[in-house]
């Protein structure tokens, strides 16, 4: 950053002019730059994954408008950008972590409540029996027999209620406690759930991917990943709106969902990819591989406004089988590079030509 702004400095210094006698930014400088907003996306990620996968696609379209050759203005406006969307989300990560801190103040000042009602009730009760042991030793001390009988008698009877009375408070006590207990558990079931989950598709998102993954290369048994990275997502934003590019992916979403199994994992990894964990060898990957081509892609129509776009979906994916050493994050790279591989050329380098934008349907 350090670098970049003596550049930019230079730059008006020298009347619009670099050192270098150009008016773009040098390739080394935007490389950092757009390591920086990745770096963005991927720290508020890991910071609250719940909230993180919101800016990752804002940080990489950010990036992606940073191709050669780019002047400085474009440079700072960039820059007020991210800084504008890493603002906004931080006021929604604030209001997050309020929400999970007042949940928790009501789980303990629940469990407090319970708490503090059986000291009050057990405090009646020594009271009462107290009293009780009392009236036995006067008892005790008499000489009429008749009476200290009739008074044995009458005391067992109140002991007897008193110790029943206590026994149906307890149960009484022990369901609203267990039933409140439940009440939060599912509370925070829910939350870490919601956690757990994409809000926009309702798949797996990404910090749900990685448990999956660290569990099953715990359990050492044999599993694929499919990489599916989307082709021209970009394009749908820009030329229709992110409200329609957000109608296609939860459309996406779901054709993908339907062509596995519910115990094979299906995820979000992040703005237009997906991922998919599979039980089994790379022939079983690969089958699933073939049904996304078949079911998954090709054209969907989706919502602009009062009409209706059609647009023609393409990806680039990639299968990896799991080595039986390697993290999951390594297979994860492992994957990537095989969709990386499996782009046309005109996909690797990110070009975007408007021949291919989507066309309403007529």
């Amino acid at each position: 950053m350090i670098s970049l702004r003596k550049h930019i400095d230079n730059y008006r210094e020298n009347g619009g002019e670099t050192s270098q006698g150009k008016s773009d930014i040098p390739e080394p400088v935007l490389s950092e730059f757009r390591a920086i907003l990745l770096a963005i996306g991927r720290c508020a990620d890991r910071a609250v994954p719940s909230l993180g996968i919101e800016l990752i696609p804002k940080m990489t379209c950010l990036r992606q408008t940073l191709v050669p050759p780019v002047s400085p203005e474009l440079l700072s406006q960039t820059n007020r950008q991210a800084q504008a969307e890493l603002s906004q989300w931080t006021d929604h990560a604030l209001a997050r972590h309020q929400d999970v801190e007042r949940e928790l103040r009501e789980v303990i000042s629940a469990v407090s409540a319970a708490a503090g009602s059986l000291s009050d009730r057990d405090a009646k009760y020594v009271r009462e029996i107290g009293h009780l042991t009392g009236r036995l030793s006067t008892i005790a001390e008499g000489n009429d027999l008749a009476h200290m009988r009739r008074s044995i008698v009458e005391s067992t009877r109140a002991l007897k209620d008193c110790v029943a009375r206590m026994a149906e408070d307890s149960k009484a006590s022990v369901a609203h406690l267990t039933s409140e207990v439940n009440q939060y558990r599912a509370r925070l079931e829910e939350a870490e759930r919601v956690s757990e989950t994409d809000l926009l598709t309702n798949l797996a998102n990404r910090r749900a991917l990685e448990k999956h993954l660290d569990a099953r290369v715990a359990a050492c048994q044999s599993f694929c990943l499919i990489m599916i990275d989307l082709n021209d997502f970009k394009l749908v934003n820009d030329h229709l709106g992110h409200l329609a590019g957000d109608d296609l992916l939860k459309q996406f979403a779901g054709e993908l969902k339907s062509q596995f199994t519910p115990a094979e994992m299906v995820g979000r990894w992040g703005g237009d990819e997906f991922v998919v964990v599979v039980a089994g060898h790379l022939d079983d990957a690969q089958a699933g591989a073939g049904r996304v081509r078949k079911w998954s892609l090709g054209e969907y129509k989706i919502k602009q406004g009062d009409r209706c776009v059609k647009t023609l979906v393409k990806a680039a994916i990639g299968v990896a089988e799991w080595d039986g050493r390697e993290t999951g994050l390594q297979l994860l790279a492992r994957a990537d590079q095989e969709v990386y591989r499996n782009k046309e050329p005109g996909q690797r380098a990110r070009s975007i030509s408007s021949e291919s934008s989507p066309t309403p349907v007529k």
